[in-house]
């Protein structure tokens, strides 16, 4: 099984992914760490953007190949991305789910600014507001988490929808 976490920036993606990989347990596969081991000072450009999104459906495709569930957690805020991984997770053989975080704009805001600096995670407010003009609609079948929920209602919340 693959679970696609994505959202804006700061708006709970990595908590949910790894309390969904915990539960489970899945492989959690995450852009920001992904872009840190391939990247040690990003630029994001779009070649990057390009090469982190490639090297996640790459591991992606090799642990579900592997039999293994994964989480795959980034913004996703491309249509066509969202596709691709949906496409790897067809052409292993397994089910797909797109999970959505959302956040109030006051609750996102105190959160980044909570951010420490070396992270994994470079996003600020400024790249939240950038995120947010770009983010294309998910047309798919998807569940929309609220990230103000205590853990245990998120958790919950997810297994309802995917069925562990």
């Amino acid at each position: 099984m693959l679970i696609i976490v994505c959202g804006l920036p700061g708006s709970g993606k990595t908590t949910l992914a790894t309390i969904i990989s915990k539960k489970l347990p899945a492989a959690h596969v995450s852009s920001d760490i992904t872009r840190k081991s391939m990247f040690p000072a990003p630029k994001y450009s779009e070649e990057e953007k390009a090469a982190v999104y490639g090297r996640m459906a790459d591991e992606v495709g090799m642990l579900l190949g592997q039999g293994r569930d994964v989480v795959a957690d980034a913004t996703f805020y491309r249509a066509t991305e969202r596709g691709r991984f949906l496409a790897v997770a067809k052409e292993a053989g397994t089910e797909a789910f797109i999970i959505m975080t959302t956040l109030s704009e006051e609750e996102t805001r105190k959160r980044l600014s909570r951010r420490k600096k070396g992270g994994p995670s470079d996003a600020d407010f400024s790249v939240y507001f950038k995120v947010k003009g770009i983010f294309e609609p998910v047309t798919e079948r998807h569940l929309v988490v609220d990230s103000s929920l205590n853990n245990r209602d998120k958790e919950r919340v997810v297994r309802g929808f995917v069925g562990r």
